[in-house]
């Protein structure tokens, strides 16, 4: 019996599985072609909504392809940039110098990390409704709040390069970027089309 019941959830949650990708790839469509939120009945009772999204938040199940699989959101990565006494590029590094597979993919993390915890502190900035002369106490707490998150990055990529910087030859300078790949039109696709590179945050600072 209890077989039976683990058989029958996974085969479920299996389901639910292919039925998310399906509906986000046919939802997609539609809507870029029809300009219009795609309906169907039966269908819509098992998409995302208020009644299956704790499962589908429980499972993972909403956070699509990126969960289920590798290397398939947008690509993120960090770029220093070695600079000379006249602000000339001396070399540039993806990897920082790291060598490892496991290394390189924790790089690769942590620039998703970073480029997430920015659009979160520009997201928090924007929804913010308080005036600006407001000086209670809870506000300027929450002003705060906001300067250390922007901080946090600043200091961050200071922190990524300073060592570097320090045994490169005539460097007196280096930029640190947070770099993401935007992603192209599906429908519209052009396969000669660079992928354009979006710069989320970058800083220049002096070797100290």
């Amino acid at each position: 019996m209890k077989k039976k019941i683990l058989v029958l959830f996974f085969t479920g949650h299996l389901v639910l599985i292919f039925f998310q990708a399906f509906w986000a790839n046919l939802d997609s469509y539609w809507s870029f072609h029809y300009d219009e939120t795609l309906k169907i009945p039966v269908l819509s009772m098992f998409k995302q909504n208020r009644y299956t999204e704790p499962y589908y938040i429980f499972s993972g199940i909403n956070t699509g392809y990126g969960f289920y699989g590798t290397h398939t959101s947008t690509e993120k990565y960090l770029k220093i940039i070695y600079l000379d006494a006249n602000d000339k590029k001396i070399k540039s590094d993806r990897y920082f110098e790291l060598t490892g597979t496991n290394a390189i993919m924790r790089l690769e993390g942590y620039a998703s990390f970073l480029t997430n915890y920015v659009a979160e502190t520009e997201k928090l900035i924007e929804l913010d409704t308080t005036d600006v002369s407001d000086t209670s106490p809870e506000v300027v707490k929450l002003r705060k709040r906001y300067n250390y998150r922007k901080d946090y990055v600043v200091k961050t990529l200071k922190w990524l390069g300073k060592q570097k910087a320090k045994d490169i030859p005539n460097c007196t300078s280096y930029t640190v970027k947070i770099i993401t790949i935007v992603p192209e039109n599906v429908w519209n696709r052009n396969r000669n089309t660079k992928p354009n590179i979006y710069v989320v945050q970058e800083g220049t600072f002096p070797v100290q």
